[in-house]
């Protein structure tokens, strides 16, 4: 079942006459004046004066809940004095902006296109255009008529521009772009209006087998963070999905108080964290479930977000060495001997045990993922937050800090230093495996901050029992080998030696062509196909 709810619009053609003066002193500079009038309508063809307009909310409803709400968001298209243009223009321009919202409990399917309607006096084949997301660039733009064949609801002829999805209770904002064409010639515009609406279809019938990354971009908005990921600690009102750089493309990650990143997979209960640039999700354990429910990410109790026990992330730490997920040589002389990847950490050993126990029989949606161990050592020697005087060298017993430190902690040891980062610096920092820990660099994007204490991120749900590690090392100082962790009740964002006990909080990555059902909340978590 599709319903449909429009925007009108309408463009309208007028020719500006020149008009001559008879002065006969005056005729040739007049004349020359028609001249340069005329090739500007050689070019141009006419002046246009076209505008766009949205007479109030559109609500429809229907039964089983099909409700969907349309509403402009700024002022209309106003573009005086308009005329054909190129498409580089045409992209440049400033917008229509519009919002559509699904007030169910299920997620639909959108088709948004443009209706001409039967008393336009030019063709859809004269006109230009695009609708994208609110706030992303366009790149292209297309016929009207080039468009897939809608189902016109206002007895004119009706094309589609762009297919989203929208999940429950969600509202998402897009951007309409409109222009002549600039193959449109002066006989094909001149006086002569264009007529047309903004038609919305919404489908209810493909809750089923949709591609998990388009069913999360669905369900969310992409937005700006209201507070600095790193730099200080998200407000408890902040829930968003949010956009950078990773070494694949865009990432898309959540931070804050969200509610709508649950997976439901291999009987456990996941949070997803992020959409990484190659299209993989990454999840982190939400609920190992020990009980065995039906539903592990909405039961009550029982809910413990670790592997059972604690474990030391290496056993020892009195080397840069053990700083490593895989690690080389203890009492090395250099640094690539040292950080080369070839002994495996206990956290990593402990881990793949796990898995082995716990996913196997579920990898063939679960990605090879290149885990970011960054062993990047800082050779600023003036960057010393902690006053250990460090040489940076990141081998043996020298004192070292290490990259996401000086990201996350400012030189006067305040939370703030340049900023997270979801980018992987050098070649023995990245490991394959298919499972492992999140980063201190994601944990900053989640919400944490150095040496605060955040109990709102999604993060904190069941893993306040005890501390947690992260993969990120932090330091070799007095104290030995140090890596990030996040203290369980206290949300406290700080860094732990490695051979102390802490709680083990797998991480996965699903395969980009994975699907899924459900809309992500706990009652309905997204489920894996398998």
């Amino acid at each position: 079942m599709s319903l449909y709810f429009i925007i009108f619009i309408e463009y309208k053609v007028i020719i500006v006459e020149d008009k001559i003066s008879r002065d006969k002193n005056k005729i040739k500079v007049f004349s020359s004046l028609l001249i340069i009038v005329l090739l500007v309508m050689g070019v141009s063809f006419a002046i246009f004066q076209n505008f766009a307009r949205q007479s109030g909310t559109n609500n429809l409803g229907a039964t089983n809940c099909f409700s969907v709400t349309f509403e402009g968001v700024n002022n209309a298209i106003n573009l005086a004095n308009d005329y054909p243009i190129p498409d580089s223009e045409g992209l440049e321009r400033d917008p229509y902006t519009f919002k559509v919202t699904n007030n169910c409990n299920q997620y639909l399917s959108l088709s948004i296109g443009v209706e001409t309607l039967s008393t336009s006096e030019i063709p859809s084949n004269l006109i230009k255009g695009v609708i994208i997301k609110n706030g992303e660039t366009p790149t292209s733009a297309m016929l009207l008529s080039s468009g897939k064949t809608m189902e016109a609801q206002n007895g004119g002829t009706a094309y589609e521009l762009l297919t989203d999805g929208l999940g429950a209770n969600s509202s998402k904002t897009y951007d309409l772009r409109l222009w002549f064409d600039e193959s449109m010639t002066k006989e094909q515009g001149a006086s002569k209006k264009y007529q047309g609406k903004v038609i919305v279809g919404a489908s209810a019938d493909v809750n089923h087998g949709r591609n998990l990354r388009e069913a999360i971009l669905a369900n969310n908005e992409v937005k700006t963070p209201i507070t600095t990921p790193g730099a200080a600690v998200s407000t408890a009102d902040e829930a968003l999905l949010a956009s950078t750089e990773d070494d694949y493309g865009t990432s898309y990650y959540f931070r804050g108080t969200v509610t709508n990143n649950y997976v439901e997979f291999a009987n456990k209960c996941w949070r997803i964290v992020r959409i990484t640039g190659n299209g993989s999700i990454k999840l982190v354990l939400n609920n190992v479930n020990s009980s065995g429910a039906k539903n592990p990410c909405s039961i009550l109790d029982n809910k413990v977000a670790f592997i059972q026990g604690g474990f030391p992330f290496n056993a020892n730490s009195d080397d840069n060495a053990y700083l490593g997920f895989k690690y080389g040589t203890a009492g090395a002389s250099n640094y690539a001997s040292a950080h080369a990847n070839t002994n495996k950490s206990r956290i990593l050993e402990i881990l793949e045990d796990w898995y082995n126990n716990n996913l196997k029989t579920y990898e063939k949606v679960i990605a090879d993922t290149v885990w970011c161990n960054d062993k990047t050592n800082v050779t600023d020697t003036t960057y010393d937050p902690f006053g250990i005087t460090q040489n940076g060298l990141g081998y043996g017993t020298n004192y070292t800090y290490y990259g996401a430190t000086q990201r996350l902690l400012s030189a006067s040891k305040s939370a703030g230093g340049t900023g997270p980062s979801l980018k992987c610096n050098g070649e023995l920092s990245k490991i394959t495996s298919k499972v492992g820990l999140i980063t201190a660099d994601e944990l900053a994007f989640a919400g944490y901050a150095y040496n605060k204490y955040n109990t709102t991120t999604y993060l904190q749900e069941n893993a306040t029992d005890d501390w947690w590690w992260s993969l990120s090392p932090a330091v070799f100082g007095r104290g030995g080998a140090v890596v990030w962790f996040v203290g369980g009740s206290s949300g406290g964002f700080s860094c732990n030696r490695v051979d102390f006990t802490s709680g083990v909080r797998p991480s996965i990555s699903l395969k980009s062509t994975t699907n899924a059902t459900g809309n992500g909340t706990s009652d309905s978590p997204f489920i894996i196909s398998m």
